[in-house]
């Protein structure tokens, strides 16, 4: 599991670094466009901000798969690395049931709203509102990859 974990990492880790890529040519180029030739690309900050949101589901899915996010640990820290591990499960567990209802809904919203048009690429709506169960997905397969890999942990420690 740990092998698969990594590999897809590695892959959103190239994707994000493509969107980000994109993203900052697409904006120097619009800048150069409009302050020096006066002109602009039609559509180019929709899809700046479609990638941006893309680059935010996909990133906070690998934090989350990762334990980078906000956590305070004052009190379980008085614990056993045992009941530790538990909690931390427990956590992951949460996490991934929390993401994986987001997915559930997220269908219905973008059933209901994705049809519409952007203004500027002419675009559905849907093209960027997918990313939420993308994200969401990839929390669910992040978080019970790190649950069930806590699992084999444990006989190490106390």
């Amino acid at each position: 599991m740990r092998t698969t974990g990594k590999f897809l990492a590695n892959l959103l880790e190239g994707l994000l670094a493509v969107c980000f890529f994109t993203i900052l040519v697409v904006v120097v180029l619009q800048v150069f466009l409009r302050y020096v030739l006066n002109t602009s690309i039609v559509g180019a900050n929709e899809v700046i901000v479609i990638l941006f949101v893309y680059t935010t589901s996909i990133g906070g899915a690998l934090a989350a798969g990762r334990g980078e996010h906000i956590s305070l640990t004052f009190a379980t820290d008085t614990f056993s690395k045992k009941i530790q591990r538990g909690l931390t499960r427990l956590c992951l567990l949460l996490v991934a049931f929390i993401n994986g209802v987001m997915v559930w809904f997220s269908f219905h919203w973008i059933e209901i709203t994705g049809g519409y048009l952007m203004p500027s690429t002419g675009l559905s709506r849907w093209v960027a509102q997918v990313s939420v169960p993308i994200g969401c997905s990839l929390a669910v397969v992040y978080c019970l990859l790190k649950a069930f890999s806590t699992l084999k942990q444990k006989g190490s420690g106390s």
